[in-house]
């Protein structure tokens, strides 16, 4: 993807998530739910989903999104475009963003397929589609709309790259690389928990978290594991299922979905021993407390590695992987009792 594209499409996600200044009350088809979830087509390989309040005083999401805003000159001035434009205020005007990867192309790896990005809160159609004709406009760009299914489905257009976006119901906006896929996406056919393995690895996840994931593992990327260990895993991993909470300091929950308890078994030994390799290798940059915080655990077929890191955890972490490239992220301020 070009350059000039990312930073359209990060103009696109951000002014999706906050134009408006009014709610509507008025709703169009059928309503997803809050989350998003029942909007994702039941073809999608991988999802990922975020509370956008629960995030928003997060440290380490400010410093992260600093940090690729001072490394990407073009994505800071289209921000500070969107901004400007659009008066956005993402907090208050959004609940929650998910993203979800649809089917490769045959051969192709998973997590290749077209792209979409569900944005909840309090959006109006008339304000986003005419920031987004603004913006678009300025930079060359056209945005052009259509009548599909009793909905309005709108086609941004940069040079020869394609965005599409369109509302669910009054507060739902859908944006996609894909016509077809943001279609499906509107349409009542069968949904991401119409999906007999991702209905159970949904299950394997708490959806109350800031961020949660969920993403059938590519068949390489499977079999290379298979590889790596030598034999001493026998199966490769179904899917991957994940949470993190950076609300304060880093809890990470990482779980590997086995397709039997045997084998998962097999995969906790193999990746406590790496561990404990990698346990050593810290010691040289003061990191060997932090490694240890790391746990690793089965529950049925299910491999689990969690993490609690304190804030100053992180930071000593985050100034090592800087390698004195800026600041390391400052704790938050006590909160007044």
């Amino acid at each position: 993807m070009s350059r000039r594209l990312g930073a359209l499409v990060l103009v696109l996600g951000l002014a999706a998530f906050g134009c408006n200044k009014k709610k509507s009350n008025e709703s169009v088809g059928p309503s997803p739910e809050i989350s998003g979830l029942a909007a994702v087509p039941a073809t999608a390989q991988v999802v990922i989903a975020a509370d956008v309040g629960k995030l928003s005083g997060s440290p380490i999401v400010t410093r992260a999104v600093e940090q690729l805003l001072m490394r990407d000159p073009t994505l800071a001035a289209s921000w500070q475009h969107v901004q400007e434009s659009c008066k956005l205020d993402l907090p208050t005007q959004i609940k929650h963003v998910m993203l979800a990867i649809g089917p490769s192309e045959k051969g192709a790896a998973t997590g290749t397929g077209p792209v979409l990005m569900i944005a909840t809160g309090t959006i109006a159609e008339t304000e986003l589609s005419a920031c987004v004709r603004t913006l678009v406009g300025k930079g060359g760009g056209t945005l052009t709309a259509k009548p599909a299914g009793g909905r309005t489905i709108y086609q941004v257009k940069d040079g020869n790259r394609l965005m599409f976006f369109a509302f669910g119901r009054a507060d739902t906006v859908v944006l996609g690389t894909s016509e077809a896929y943001v279609t499906e996406a509107l349409a009542l056919g069968q949904k991401l928990a119409d999906n007999p393995e991702m209905r159970g690895w949904l299950k394997l996840v708490d959806q109350r978290a800031p961020v949660w994931a969920v993403g059938r593992v590519d068949d390489r990327v499977g079999q290379g594991l298979v590889t790596v260990s030598q034999g001493k895993i026998a199966k490769q991993p179904l899917a991957i299922v994940a949470t993190l909470d950076p609300t304060d300091g880093a809890k990470v929950d990482l779980g590997v979905v086995m397709p039997d308890g045997d084998v998962a078994k097999s995969l906790e030994s193999f990746a406590k021993n790496e561990l404990g390799l990698v346990s050593m290798a810290a010691q040289m940059k003061s990191l060997g407390k932090v490694v240890n915080q790391v746990t690793i655990s089965t529950e049925d077929s299910v491999v689990r590695l969690r993490a609690a890191l304190t804030m100053d955890q992180v930071n000593q972490l985050l100034s090592v992987l800087d390698e004195g490239g800026g600041p390391a992220q400052g704790s938050p301020a006590p909160q007044p009792k």
